[in-house]
């Protein structure tokens, strides 16, 4: 792992759980939680939660390459959505975690002539008392704090609904608004499809 820590990564960790899960001649339920994208929205960083959501996507493909899909059902959801909003008309191609450009080299500017950011929160620990100048500002680094509108000691989750995407088995009663709780029942009549009614 590229860890500093050593810790492994959701990837490792994902491989090791999974191959122990397949050991089972039962079947199994198997958890897979990518939490720090969580912990990175709390702290108002965008780019951790994004580069956390990219582990949880190859995390994800290399389950669906690895199982068998005629027999297990691989469900991918979140349990709450945050306060992270995107603010509008950047260019094409403008980088999501960069100050906002109408065209190349030129930064849109809000209200007050300042240039702002693609990507900030609702409320937060990014809030600022005043509003920084961002126009020499590398918003695209591992620890810059997106602004937040409201202060808070840590961004809170939000209320909007959230996706939920599933392949395999019982994969297609995953569709349009569902409340969460059915999806426990998409999850048992994957692992008892004889009790499913």
């Amino acid at each position: 792992a590229s860890d500093p820590a050593g810790e492994p990564s959701l990837l490792e960790m994902t491989q090791f759980a999974l191959a122990e899960m397949q050991k089972s001649e039962q079947g199994y339920f198997l958890l897979i939680e990518a939490g720090r994208i969580d912990h990175a929205h709390h702290g108002s960083n965008a780019h951790r939660a994004l580069g956390d959501t990219v582990a949880l996507s190859e995390a994800v493909q290399w389950v669906v390459d690895h199982v068998d899909l005629r027999d297990t059902l691989v469900l991918v959801t979140a349990d709450h959505s945050h306060t992270m909003t995107i603010s509008g008309y950047p260019r094409r191609g403008n980088p999501i975690l960069g100050l906002v450009e109408t065209q190349p080299g030129q930064l849109a500017k809000d209200a007050t002539g300042l240039p702002y950011t693609t990507l900030s929160y609702a409320n937060g620990s990014g809030y600022k008392k005043r509003r920084p100048d961002l126009t020499e500002v590398d918003t695209t680094a591992v620890n810059y704090q997106q602004l937040g509108t409201i202060p808070m000691y840590s961004e809170t989750h939000a209320g909007e609904d959230v996706a939920a995407f599933a392949v395999g088995v019982n994969a297609d009663k995953v569709r349009g608004v569902m409340e969460q709780n059915a999806l426990f029942e998409v999850m048992h009549g994957a692992l008892f499809p004889q009790t499913e009614q």
